[in-house]
């Protein structure tokens, strides 16, 4: 009997000490949006948080102004407008050491309840400087760019960064390719001159209905320049 007065005692004690589940921590980050490939009937995003609701338009030429993204734990939802409801578009990972995130969408697979797929890299200029192009795999396959004597390979699913060398202005070879088969294929091979008055996302993502790999390169022209550059793309 009195091990049980005892045990009884120490019951209020122990639900004291006993770890609880935290709530998750709920942050919020600015973030820029740009869609490789739209998914249908989603062409508009609504970004919502326990005290504004946005909208945002989104582009396969251009990203987007930037707008203030609530993230739980480690994860945001987007929303978009079906009707009168609200439906999660799609979900994204933000690292705790993000505070501007660019958030890249491609068209979810076939099937999934979720328009988009999406993954969001490190939008700060620590991270990603003027004058270098980010190069983001989401495809399945290696890829890797050279532009002038820069280089970066990167895996998929994975970001590598390519720092532009030598003087502003100078004309540069550009060639990126993909792995196939054991060999190298092109993807593209072009020119660019030298600038460092802006900063470039590249995104290479083969299409699941036709496995055709594609590549799109989308500079950010947010900086206004210090000086006047007289440069074509």
């Amino acid at each position: 009997m009195k091990a049980s007065v005892a045990i009884a005692a120490l019951a209020p004690l122990v639900a004291l000490v006993s770890p609880l589940h935290a709530a998750p921590e709920v942050r919020t980050v600015e973030a820029s949006f740009y869609c490789f490939q739209y998914a249908p009937g989603a062409e508009t995003l609504e970004i919502v948080s326990s005290d504004h609701q946005q909208p945002v338009r989104l582009s396969t030429a251009n990203i987007s102004k930037p707008v203030m993204l609530q993230v739980s734990g480690d994860e945001a939802v987007i929303q978009r407008r079906v009707g009168d409801q609200l439906v999660p578009a799609a979900r994204v990972k933000v690292a705790a050491d993000i505070a501007k995130a660019l958030v890249v969408l491609v068209p979810a697979a076939s099937g999934s309840t979720e328009s988009y797929r999406a993954r969001a890299i490190d939008y700060s200029q620590d991270r990603f400087p003027l004058g270098t192009y980010q190069l983001l795999n989401i495809s399945g396959t290696p890829v890797r760019g050279a532009i002038g004597p820069s280089y970066a390979e990167v895996k998929p699913g994975a970001i590598g960064g390519i720092a532009l060398q030598g003087e502003n202005g100078t004309v540069q070879g550009v060639r990126f390719e993909f792995l196939e088969t054991g060999k190298w294929s092109r993807l593209t091979e072009t020119r660019c001159a030298v600038r460092r008055d802006r900063r470039w996302l590249v995104c290479v993502y083969q299409d699941p209905s036709t496995q055709r790999m594609n590549m799109r390169s989308i500079p950010d022209r947010s900086f206004a320049p210090n000086t006047a550059v007289a440069l074509s793309e």
